[in-house]
């Protein structure tokens, strides 16, 4: 396109730009020399070429150290030139350029050979006698034009920056209103190349302040791409009002089925959808050949979709898949078609489409994104055995980060746990960084104690702490830590932890149990004030899964302290929470039974235990109860 404007402007020029003349006399008295060149220059201001080159010709050969060789030499140039006889025009205008450096005309000679070089696809050469013009003779009166054509030879190269200085020169210091405004449309689209859209928009304003001065097709040109910039800026507005000019403008331009659907575009970016969802379905009805016509309906599913018209959407999304121009677009199209049947419920459809999409080889991308979709899916839903080989499937995708931990989730979850610390190992040499890192640590955490490698647990769930304080899994790890050392009974360490929680962690519901735990260890050193301080805290964050540990704990308290009313109450509270048949409400039911025996209520205490032996399950508690039973007296 640059090489064919670059060659438009040639021709005006040539046309346009006539240069010196070499002969005003009259044919009186010409001697034959002066014959063959008056006849030859008027030849060719009548445009009889094939004249003027005979008569040109016949001079050079029959005087060649003639002193006017050299202008004959300049017209029959400009004669071949106007033959269309690019090469041997060349030769001719060369042969000035190199054997009389003091020709008079030199400057209108290096600008033609300037284009003949390009009508010949040489734009090197034609570079080098703009560039040797624009040197030599700075005030030549086409000095303008030469930056112009130098400027449109670079960017025809994509040597953005060098035409980007020759056309501002031109635009600074031209007079000529046509190269000014032109000059404007190329800067904008060098502007548009390197993506400095505000330039571009700048440069094409300018362009089209006066739309009298360029030729049509700068103006419309101008306008298209003045729309484009817009859109990249993000300024729909603009852009509509662009693009509605140049349809307003250029009714019979081939460019207009695109920019109608441009218009709905701006519209649809706007806001405005019921004004874009008309224009689409005009544009369906006027321009069914368009190659925009697969894009129409694109945006329409699109918009339809986002209305929650999901019937609507598929049905424009059905079109698109029935058309090969808009195979690139069907990957997109069943993905969307996809959610559109999960929103209705019709999961039948939806894994039909599924099924589609895996058939069609070149979408991989949508392939695995649905494979991807699929499985989280059915993770959803806890169907593990499902949805691992849909992320087996996609572990050599972009989503290969999220199998590898999903895979080592539902490995867990099937209490396969070797095979889960596998991937989430893998996981972590892949991507240490990775966002799932800690909750992945702390699986591989819970999988070890699962194994009774419960020293390895330990070492995970430090790794954790020592990376990452935050919430939940540094947290989480804490509260696995103090449980652990206080299952090994190393209280000391299970105290450390639980302190930790309590201080770093104090709006967050597991404070309260880490309040519980240290009331428990408090307890059992005999630090009453401590232990009671701890369980207040849990009975004020009304935790109720704690509340009969906690009321439990207290009527232990009192009944030490011999204070077995208070104990009594308390033991009572605490049977209110605690489930029924429960190991807690057993063991509460068996210190009532403890009390109601102290208080020689021997039926109630018998009751208590009889209960005890009637209904629970734990040997340990049945036991104790059998024994206290045969304790209490016979009345």
């Amino acid at each position: 396109m640059k090489n064919r404007c670059v060659l438009l402007c040639f021709l005006i020029l040539a046309v346009t730009l006539a240069g010196p003349s070499l002969c005003n006399g009259e044919s009186r008295n010409l001697s034959q020399d002066e014959q063959l060149v008056w006849v030859g220059t008027g030849a060719f201001k009548d445009g009889l070429y094939d004249i003027a080159e005979a008569q040109f010709l016949h001079f050079l050969k029959d005087y060649p150290t003639h002193g006017k060789v050299y202008d004959v030499c300049y017209l029959l140039g400009k004669t071949l030139l106007a033959k269309g006889k690019m090469k041997d025009a060349q030769k001719v205008l060369s042969r000035i350029i190199t054997e009389n450096k003091s020709f008079e005309d030199t400057a209108y000679a290096l600008f033609w050979l300037a284009e003949i070089e390009t009508r010949l696809g040489r734009g090197e050469e034609a570079k080098k006698h703009l560039l040797s013009l624009i040197k030599r003779f700075p005030k030549f009166e086409w000095t303008d034009y030469s930056y112009y054509l130098l400027g449109l030879l670079d960017l025809g190269a994509n040597r953005l920056g060098p035409a980007e200085s020759s056309l501002k020169m031109v635009s600074t210091s031209s007079k000529r209103q046509e190269l000014v405004r032109s000059s404007f449309f190329w800067l904008g689209m060098i502007a548009y190349k390197k993506k400095d859209f505000e330039s571009a928009v700048r440069h094409f304003q300018n362009s089209g302040k006066d739309p009298k001065s360029i030729p049509h097709e700068f103006v419309r040109d101008g306008l298209f791409w003045l729309g484009e910039a817009q859109v990249k800026l993000g300024r729909f507005q603009e852009a509509k009002l662009t693009y509605r000019a140049y349809y307003d403008q250029f009714k019979q331009d081939p460019l207009l089925p695109e920019i109608y659907w441009r218009l709905a575009f701006c519209d649809y970016r706007l806001g405005n959808t019921p004004q874009a969802i008309e224009i689409l379905q005009s544009f369906k009805n006027q321009y069914k050949e368009s190659r925009f016509l697969v894009y129409a309906h694109y945006l329409l599913g699109e918009m339809f979709l986002a209305q929650g018209d999901f019937v609507s959407s598929n049905k424009e999304f059905a079109s698109l898949l029935g058309s090969p121009q808009a195979q690139p677009l069907w990957g997109t199209a069943l993905i969307t078609q996809y959610w559109g049947y999960l929103y209705l419920g019709s999961f039948d459809e939806a894994n039909k489409v599924f099924q589609k999409l895996i058939k069609l080889n070149p979408y991989e991308e949508e392939k695995a994104f649905l494979q991807w979709v699929n499985a989280e899916i059915t993770f959803s839903e806890g169907r593990v055995s499902d949805f691992l080989p849909y992320y087996f499937n996609i572990m050599n995708t972009r989503f290969r980060e999220r199998a590898l931990f999903q895979i080592g989730r539902g490995y867990f979850y099937e209490k396969k746990f070797r095979e889960a610390i596998t991937n989430l190992d893998i996981l972590s040499l892949e991507f240490p960084n990775s966002t799932y890192r800690n909750e992945s640590l702390f699986i591989k955490g819970e999988s070890q104690i699962q194994l009774g490698d419960v020293d390895q647990a330990l070492e995970t769930f430090d790794l954790i702490v020592k990376q990452n304080r935050t919430p939940p899994w540094g947290l989480f790890a804490f509260t696995q830590m103090g449980s652990i050392h206080l299952l090994r009974n190393d209280v000391d360490q299970a105290e450390k932890a639980f302190r930790t929680i309590a201080a770093q962690f104090p709006n967050h519901p597991l404070f309260y149990y880490a309040a519980f735990q240290l009331g428990n260890i408090e307890f059992r050193k005999w630090n009453i004030t401590e232990a009671v301080s701890f369980y207040s805290m849990v009975l004020k964050g009304n935790i109720l899964d704690l509340l009969g540990e906690v009321y439990f704990r207290f009527g232990e308290i009192f009944y030490r302290q011999e204070k077995y009313e208070n104990a009594f109450k308390s033991f009572e509270t605490a049977m209110r929470y605690f489930k029924d048949n429960s190991t807690g409400f057993f063991l509460t039911q068996l210190e009532i039974g403890n009390i109601q025996r102290r208080w020689d209520k021997v039926e109630e205490a018998k009751r208590s235990y009889q209960n005890i032996l009637d209904h629970s399950k734990d040997e340990e508690v049945r036991n104790a109860a059998k024994e206290l039973l045969t304790r209490v007296p016979t009345p």
